[in-house]
């Protein structure tokens, strides 16, 4: 492994938290990632899960080396003017990866879509986010209600932020 998974960078999936494994399978089929067994309901309002063991160890370093070039500093969304701006409030580092990037994407999206029960389609592009020691996103709610961020419906998209195309 060239960096280490744990503990480097969190990857945001929307409705639950993802625990990394080792494992020799680049791409797992998607029928063999729901194991019962490997996942932790953490909350039932709103329904939260863990699921350990989602990706594989070869899935995370791919993501790593596709993310490490384009990390920059975290930024957060203006509350009165929906701007990008740099805060104390988030300090890591992050890059999103786009849709169907590679196939090595492309069988992480299809991962979620199968343990979701929500189609490909519906996915947004994977956000990395580095999270070196003593750094932070402090405790927020995720919403907008500046007229920007509404008109996009409610979608936040910072300005200048690079995507891994």
């Amino acid at each position: 492994m060239s960096m280490s998974c744990r503990g480097l960078l969190l990857l945001f999936v929307t409705v639950f938290l993802v625990q990394l494994q080792s494992s020799t399978s680049l791409i797992s089929s998607p029928s063999s990632i729901i194991n019962p067994s490997k996942v932790k309901q953490v909350s039932s309002k709103p329904r939260a899960f863990v699921y350990e063991g989602f990706l594989t160890d070869l899935e995370c370093d791919h993501l790593i080396s596709l993310a490490k070039e384009n990390l920059q500093r975290s930024a957060v969304a203006d509350n009165d003017n929906g701007e990008s701006q740099v805060s104390d409030v988030r300090t890591s580092s992050g890059t999103f990866i786009s849709k169907g990037k590679d196939p090595i994407v492309s069988g992480i999206e299809d991962k979620l879509s199968t343990w979701t029960f929500l189609p490909k389609e519906n996915g947004e592009d994977l956000q990395v986010l580095r999270y070196q020691h003593g750094q932070k996103y402090d405790a927020h709610f995720d919403y907008f209600h500046d007229k920007v961020n509404i008109a996009r419906g409610g979608h936040y998209k910072p300005k200048g932020r690079k995507h891994i195309c």
